[in-house]
């Protein structure tokens, strides 16, 4: 009887520390699991190589933006300008993106943007509104108020 009840207390531990175990990474693996396939591609480290059309490699400004889940960070020739969160909504096309400054000049501001991926996922077009400004561009043109930026995967 003692070795069927030493059993059973090894048996509910081990269960018990299961379950604590998979519910401590289920948030982890659950993000994994939901991130989608849009938000998987633009990880990572992305160049700017034109502005409003203009191309911007021999201009001895290099932009780098590092995107890692919903964050992203903004440099200019290595140093820090800005960083942020985004939100992007796949369900429009081209693909909406809603920024939140939270460094930088513009801290506390929301820019609006459309943004799209060409077919090898390695080059992203970016039509974004000023800081503050309350809608959000319907093309990829340079117009009042909107940038065009085209980036390359580095």
């Amino acid at each position: 009887m003692t070795k069927h009840i030493a059993f059973l207390a090894v048996a509910l531990v081990t269960v018990v520390a299961t379950a604590v175990t998979s519910a401590q990474t289920a948030p982890t693996q659950a993000a994994i699991m939901n991130k989608s396939k849009v938000l998987t591609s633009v990880q990572g480290i992305w160049v700017m190589t034109s502005a409003n059309g203009q191309d911007v490699a021999g201009s001895g400004q290099e932009m780098l933006v590092t995107i890692t889940d919903d964050k992203y960070v903004q440099t200019m020739n290595g140093q820090v300008v800005e960083k942020g969160s985004f939100k992007l909504d796949e369900t429009k096309k081209p693909y909406a993106l809603d920024i939140v400054i939270a460094e930088g000049e513009q801290a506390g501001q929301k820019q609006l943007a459309i943004f799209e991926l060409d077919a090898t996922g390695k080059i992203m077009k970016v039509a974004i509104a000023q800081p503050g400004a309350p809608v959000r561009p319907s093309a990829f043109a340079v117009a009042d108020g909107v940038e065009t930026l085209v980036f390359a995967k580095k």
